[in-house]
């Protein structure tokens, strides 16, 4: 059996499921509550987590430009390690390579970025320079069930929080790799239609009609926000 990290997803939602929590605005109170979603994560436990290319550009790089390398010599589309045993990981999703990285290091967690094949050798050459890992999942679009193996087999990844956005939620959902799920209610309304939700799949890309939860626990933390956890039990 091929092994692959156990997958927790946590999410911050409103009521109404909606997440984006910057539309909220700078409200004192709507900033305590978003802070229940670092101090959840801290008490899960685990410190390795995995973001699509939007919420790591939006929430961690700030939009920096890709940086490209002069080089003279093929690359060889391979797995770069430049570190197997950091305490922890911040896994990305940029399947084409449009994430700006002047540090191998994120939040104290060492970086791993996961690519598809196409994308360019200068590229490649500037990740090896600074040490930001990266692993290849595909030729034109990524492979998450390869993700999970490659982090497992060569970074000895045994658990991963996965922290969004909908998209990348939705696909993890769709493939049906998420092992459990966390969700911090916090005491406000969205009601923008336009919000992104948890998880989106196109429905053109929809593998069920559903799937299914066992709730596990239900806890009122502080600021009155409710902490469900739940067992993924499988899709119908």
């Amino acid at each position: 059996m091929i092994k692959r990290p156990r997958v927790i997803c946590l999410m911050m939602t409103s009521v109404d499921g909606k997440i984006l929590g910057e539309k909220w605005g700078d409200d004192k109170l709507v900033k305590i509550l978003k802070e229940s979603f670092e101090k959840v994560h801290e008490l899960i436990g685990n410190k390795s987590w995995i973001v699509g290319r939007t919420t790591m550009e939006k929430d961690f790089t700030h939009y920096a430009k890709p940086v490209h390398k002069e080089v003279d010599q093929v690359i060889r589309r391979e797995d770069f390690v430049a570190n197997r045993h950091a305490d922890s990981f911040a896994v990305v999703i940029d399947g084409h390579a449009k994430l700006g990285w002047n540090s191998s290091d994120m939040l104290g967690q060492h970086v791993i970025t996961v690519l598809t094949e196409p994308v360019k050798d200068s590229y490649l050459a500037h990740l090896q320079e600074i040490g930001v890992s990266y692993i290849f999942a595909g030729k034109d679009s990524v492979d998450l069930k390869v993700v999970l193996e490659k982090l497992t087999a060569l970074f000895g990844i045994e658990t991963l929080m996965l922290e969004g956005g909908g998209h990348l939620n939705g696909s993890f959902l769709n493939e049906g790799l998420i092992d459990e799920y966390n969700q911090l209610l916090l005491p406000l309304a969205d009601g923008r239609m336009e919000t992104t939700s948890v998880f989106e799949i196109e429905e053109k890309n929809r593998k069920f009609d559903a799937t299914l939860l066992q709730l596990q626990e239900v806890k009122q933390i502080e600021h009155e926000v409710v902490w469900l956890r739940y067992k993924v039990l499988g899709q119908v």
